[in-house]
């Protein structure tokens, strides 16, 4: 994994935007039966959805890493991403689950004074480093 701090960066900001919806939920009370379930199911999906990316953009995605060998004509890379984004998902809920929530100022105050400058740092800076350094991949 090339960019470890970008990960973070992307997973931690997953996990912030469900805990804005989850502090906004008024439709636990005002929803019932299949709008309820189509909530969920959306809520779910989202999760689904940032695990997948995650193992996508920041983990391989289908590659297998460098210390196992296929040599059998069956083809893995559809469950080496399934499992990656069941890693994820089983973490992302973990966190959810253990992890005290923040208040909405408190995470608003984190996202754009702290992490957006961090973010924006890092895409300045580590392609300056790569082209300076000669060490571009291209």
């Amino acid at each position: 994994m090339k960019e470890f701090s970008s990960s973070l960066i992307f997973h931690f900001n997953a996990l912030s935007t469900k805990q804005e919806s989850e502090l906004v939920a008024g439709f636990f009370t005002e929803h019932s039966s299949v709008p309820f379930v189509f909530f969920f199911l959306a809520e779910y999906s989202s999760i689904v959805l940032f695990s997948t990316i995650t193992a996508i953009f920041f983990f391989g995605g289908y590659n297998l890493p460098e210390i196992f060998v296929n040599e059998s004509f069956i083809n893995l890379q559809a469950v080496i991403l399934g499992l990656k984004t069941c890693i994820f998902c089983f973490m992302f809920v973990l966190f959810r689950a253990t992890l005290p929530r923040l208040r909405y100022d408190g995470l608003i105050e984190l996202c754009w004074l702290n992490l957006l400058p961090i973010a924006v740092a890092l895409i300045l800076l580590v392609p300056s480093i790569l082209v300076a350094f000669d060490i571009a991949p291209y």
